[in-house]
């Protein structure tokens, strides 16, 4: 039901064919690293990847457990280990999602651990090993960073079965899922507010950061606010207009005909 990611989908179809096949075998793993910009949906895919795997009887719950680098880390000399051990322990038999997981090796150049990074990363790194079948560790991150850390560290790389990258959404596939944000809130946009509507997101589409998804959502929560500002004696109008969009425009500064700052394109414009 998700919008777009098919690439995304045919991998998960993959995973669930392979594990209920090798389940039970001597190298049976389920580790998997999520590449890809904030928004693109992978702490979704992943809640919903623990269901999948649960109703195919290879996880004995369907349950997440969501954290990041500095949910494993203590902030002390012996904390480290246990935080670690016990996010484990409470993963176990299900999902551990360890978003920006990148951050386990610190800003320093060439990603050198910290000295607490580096021990719940040997912490993790024994439970994948140990435990193997029985929890899925989904490391998940931005591209770049993520490659980093499985070349920093190769027991990572050696434990990670699947890769999946998930790509930026499309101008079309933003449009729709702004489209359904608004449908389950019992809004819709008028034909002229859905054009300026997806101007605005390319305009955005442009800037450093974007994070797709959730780019579009956080628009849209400004957008319904002026509408409801426009239709505050009117509750029977739930409709989006154009000048919802406009006041948005006028209300962040922003000029559409002036084209936002390129992501290190090189050209003419």
């Amino acid at each position: 039901q998700l919008i777009g990611l098919a690439p995304i989908k045919r991998m998960v179809k993959k995973i669930k064919a392979y594990a209920k096949r090798n389940k039970g075998e001597e190298d049976f793993n389920l580790h998997m690293c999520f590449y890809g910009n904030p928004g693109t949906g992978k702490t979704e895919v992943a809640r919903i990847l623990s269901r999948i795997l649960y109703d195919a009887g290879v996880l004995e719950e369907a349950k997440l457990v969501e954290t990041d680098a500095y949910g494993l880390m203590g902030k002390c000399v012996g904390e480290t280990a246990p935080k670690t051990e016990a996010k484990i322990n409470e993963a176990v038999n299900g999902v551990l999602f360890i978003d920006e997981a990148y951050s386990l090796i610190g800003p320093a150049a060439g990603g050198v651990p910290t000295s607490y990074g580096e021990e719940a990363i040997a912490v993790l790194l024994k439970e994948m090993e140990d435990r193997r079948g029985q929890f899925c560790v989904i490391l998940a991150g931005y591209k770049a960073e993520m490659t980093n850390l499985l070349q920093v560290n190769p027991g990572f790389k050696s434990r990670v079965q699947f890769v999946l990258e998930f790509p930026d959404y499309t101008r079309e596939e933003l449009g729709e899922i702004a489209k359904l944000f608004l449908v389950k809130k019992g809004y819709e946009f008028e034909e002229m507010a859905f054009e300026k509507f997806l101007d605005v997101v390319e305009y955005y589409r442009n800037l450093p950061n974007f994070a797709n998804a959730r780019t579009v959502r956080n628009i849209l929560a400004q957008v319904l606010m002026n509408q409801n500002l426009r239709t505050e004696d009117m509750d029977d109008d739930k409709t989006i207009k154009l000048e919802d969009i406009e006041d948005y425009l006028a209300d962040e500064g922003i000029d559409l005909a002036k084209p936002a700052a390129s992501k290190g394109r090189i050209g003419f414009v």
